[in-house]
């Protein structure tokens, strides 16, 4: 198949990328510059780089800046579209920007994909469209959800946009909850979520060690303890949506969940043996005690996610389960292997 990513320079898109060339399709990959063109092809096997073509684009543009040479060799060409840039913010000041990427560029694909008359379109969302909600469905949700952040609420129209579409092409969503690395070797690139936790641990530890500080003096990190993260390995992300290419049904929603996603308690403390650093004290995000000066400054990273770190969602994954028995593809078990091997490989 002749396949078109956007957001092909990014974690995923490199990927998916990767892998759809490994299973013999041709990819065109849309790049803002020559510095991400280049970064994106030389993550390609060499005997794979022929069968890549790097289109030059722009989702926040018109036409998604591609241009119109370009436009009339894309016509006919494209059997499918797999739509995974965005704008990833929980800062709401940056309302403007998350709407223009994430729903007007979702809607300049949507116009270019039905110009060059594209037959499928594949819309990677985010698990977390679901608003105020602790457990989501495999359907649209509603628009006038009351949402976490922006970010949440502009994923949410996107998706309404998308299946607007469907009179023109089949139109399919993917949910992707917390992409961590691949499950095989812990490969990742990405500063995001559990990377900046780690990142901050580190920081802190070599901190601490400078100041020979003992075990026994423990650092507090505002973290519910019981609740769960839902993360989930690159490697099953793109099983996902690899399969969906043969197996996705038209107009269906396909969450990239964890069934059994671990508590925040057997993270931390994986990621405690991982770091060799036991100086770390779980409290919860509404803690009433005083916090250090050292530890406001170690905590202020994440306040962003707190709103995350305080409840369990949950997610159907039915349609998922079902694509993945049509693949012959086993589902997610992310033991503690897993786990280890994902926070050995930051």
């Amino acid at each position: 198949m002749n396949i078109l990513l956007t957001g092909a320079t990014g974690f995923l898109g490199k990927q998916l990328t990767i892998r759809l060339l490994q299973e013999g399709h041709s990819v065109y990959a849309l790049a803002r510059n020559e510095k991400k063109s280049e970064s994106l092809m030389e993550s390609v096997p060499t005997a794979l780089q022929p069968e890549l073509t790097v289109v030059k684009g722009d989702i926040g543009k018109e036409n998604v800046g591609v241009s119109e040479e370009a436009m009339e060799d894309l016509k006919d060409t494209i059997d499918t579209v797999y739509h995974i840039a965005a704008y990833l913010s929980f800062d709401d000041t940056e309302k403007e920007q998350l709407f223009d990427i994430n729903v007007n560029g979702t809607k300049r694909i949507l116009d270019l994909s039905r110009y060059i008359r594209v037959k499928r379109f594949f819309h990677v969302s985010t698990a977390y469209t679901l608003g105020d909600q602790l457990h989501a469905e495999e359907e649209l949700h509603p628009l006038d959800n009351p949402f976490v952040n922006y970010y949440e609420k502009s994923k949410c129209e996107a998706e309404h946009l998308v299946f607007s579409y469907g009179e023109f092409f089949n139109v399919n969503i993917f949910r992707p909850s917390i992409i961590v690395g691949d499950s095989q070797t812990g490969e990742a690139d990405t500063t995001f979520a559990l990377y900046g936790v780690m990142r901050s641990f580190e920081i802190m530890k070599k901190r601490l060690d400078r100041q020979k500080t003992s075990p026994d003096n423990k650092i507090k990190f505002l973290c519910n303890r019981d609740t769960a993260q839902n993360i989930v390995p690159i490697d099953y992300v793109v099983d996902v949506l690899t399969a969906g290419l043969t197996h996705a049904d038209n107009k269906k929603i396909y969450h990239i969940t964890n069934s059994n996603p671990p508590s925040n308690q057997v993270v931390f403390e994986a990621l405690k043996r991982e770091l060799n650093f036991y100086n770390i004290q779980l409290v919860p995000t509404d803690y009433e005690g005083e916090l250090t000066e050292q530890e406001l400054r170690f905590n202020e990273p994440m306040k962003v996610f707190h709103q995350y770190l305080d409840k369990t969602l949950t997610f159907d994954d039915t349609n998922t389960q079902e694509l993945l028995k049509k693949d012959g593809t086993e589902p997610l078990d992310l033991n503690d292997r897993v786990l280890k091997t994902i926070i050995a490989g930051r």
